[in-house]
């Protein structure tokens, strides 16, 4: 599977894109205690999820044929609202 680690991140570049247990949940709803590491982030991980840090990478890289290249394989809305709905705004 292709993942971020297939491109060897910085550590400022695993800060950027949000490598944590917590963003991990937030983004994907993978739920885990312990610390993330390359190895679990690895095993948990599908590959249209992995595809979305590729994406966010090579922005923050400022590649963006690269991060398109990413984009263009998950489903237009991932691109346009993020993960959830970023972009919704509730009117009531």
């Amino acid at each position: 599977m292709e993942t971020i680690f297939n491109y060897n991140p910085s550590l400022q570049e695993l800060s950027d894109i949000r490598f944590d247990s917590l963003s991990l949940c937030l983004k994907f709803a993978i739920d885990i205690e312990e610390e993330l590491t390359p190895a679990i982030y690895k095993k948990l991980i599908s590959q249209e999820n992995a595809y979305y840090d590729l994406a966010c990478l090579f922005e923050f890289r400022g590649d963006e044929d690269k991060a398109n290249e990413y984009w263009s394989k998950l489903p237009e809305n991932h691109k346009t609202n993020g993960l959830g709905l970023d972009n919704y705004i509730q009117t009531s």
